[in-house]
């Protein structure tokens, strides 16, 4: 993982501590955090669950399934970003070489045609008419991403513009299912991956998704990457992270 990656993740989980250690010094806090590094990130040799330090198994679980999953997310869109011309067979090949776990990588024109998809009979066949509906340009020319549902479940849609001359042509997309994502997870059964519009996957435990689902996200999101919030039943930590302006949420049931 590189140094950047690295930071990014220390960044997630000194929050995710100084959540739940409440008036805890500084140096307090980066030992948690640093225990966390060590112990679930970058293990020597052993992972052990069976620590405390002042944080709930259960959220010592969801820092470490956030960094395991969106180590493989942040690199997808650091690979997808930089990409802003039309791209040559040999770079649509080495995407899905590096990210085998996705559905499939397509670019279209402005209208949304067809220039190139691979492979050239993905399993699911979608659409990037809400994608195109952004005012795109040299300027405005972030990923932005959005869940489209399907007869075989959701799938995740992630776009960024290519140019010719500075001029907008089209985009490059890449769209997988979340349960591939999930599929990266050591404990798949007790983790929630939804957005604020749409659940992704709750496991058996339908009832957590749906309660998230209800949760306040504009109010929650508004100034946070990460917290908890108490439903009717339980209370659940979460982290979220940005896909453009879509908010991908992590969450379990600590309670």
């Amino acid at each position: 993982m590189s140094t950047t990656m690295l930071s990014k993740h220390l960044i997630f989980l000194c929050a995710l501590v100084l959540l739940l250690s409440g008036c805890s010094t500084a140096r307090d806090v980066w030992d948690k955090t640093s225990d966390l590094y060590e112990t679930y990130i970058d293990p020597k040799p052993t992972l052990d669950l069976q620590r405390s330090d002042g944080v709930s198994k259960k959220e010592q679980q969801l820092a470490m399934q956030f960094s395991v999953m969106d180590q493989q997310l942040e690199l997808l869109l650091r690979s997808l970003a930089p990409q802003d011309v039309f791209p040559s067979p040999a770079w649509f090949n080495d995407m899905n070489h590096r990210f085998p776990w996705l559905t499939g990588i397509m670019a279209v024109d402005t209208q949304g045609e067809i220039l190139a998809r691979h492979p050239e009979a993905p399993l699911k066949l979608i659409s990037t008419a809400p994608l195109l509906e952004k005012e795109w340009s040299i300027i405005q020319r972030g990923l932005e991403g959005y869940v489209l549902d399907t007869s075989l479940g959701p799938e995740l849609v992630v776009a960024g513009p290519f140019f010719r001359d500075g001029l907008w042509q089209g985009l490059l997309a890449v769209h997988f299912d979340p349960r591939n994502l999930i599929d990266l997870s050591q404990e798949p059964d007790s983790l929630v991956l939804l957005t604020p519009e749409a659940l992704l996957w709750s496991g058996p435990d339908q009832s957590s998704g749906l309660e998230l689902l209800n949760a306040p996200w504009d109010e929650l999101l508004k100034n946070r990457v990460q917290g908890r919030w108490l439903s009717e039943n339980r209370v659940f930590a979460w982290i979220s992270r940005p896909v453009g302006e879509m908010r991908l949420i992590y969450a379990v049931a600590v309670d």
